[in-house]
């Protein structure tokens, strides 16, 4: 059900295209890396919840490495032409960035008490929680 919701809640317009990426992301979530895939991309979400303004990001105002690298990869993933509604194609450019956000959060402070820095770590993750879009709403799955 959870599978379900979570397509339906970016794909209900799309009967056809929401019965493969159902299909797809169910496959998904058995493998065994899904726990690792869908922690990464929640830890986004939890954190850029609620923001209402819409963040850009100044690559100038990186401060750390780590920045820097989720960044360069976030280009690259959206780069990456995708048939809407793919959730193969989804997780073909988000899991590369998974360890990518994973030192992120290890290594910065992304509500840092410059405004500026803050901002802007914020729009980065909010690049990541938006690949998803049209695709499938991932906080409705279990274990999110």
């Amino acid at each position: 059900y959870d599978v379900i919701d979570a397509v339906l809640e970016e794909q209900a317009h799309n009967p056809a295209g929401a019965a493969k990426a159902i299909d797809q992301l169910q496959v998904k979530t058995q493998e065994e890396e899904w726990p690792k895939i869908l922690q990464a991309y929640a830890r986004c979400v939890r954190i850029v919840r609620g923001q209402d303004e819409v963040l850009s990001v100044d690559a100038d105002l990186f401060v750390e490495r780590a920045e820097k690298r989720l960044y360069e990869a976030i280009l690259k993933a959206q780069g990456i032409q995708r048939p809407p509604g793919s959730v193969e194609h989804f997780f073909q450019v988000f899991e590369p960035l998974v360890p990518h956000i994973t030192v992120f959060f290890d290594e910065v402070l992304v509500m840092d008490e410059d405004p500026s820095l803050r901002n802007n770590r914020l729009g980065l993750l909010t690049q990541v929680v938006h690949l998803a879009d049209g695709v499938a709403d991932l906080s409705k799955l279990e274990g999110f």
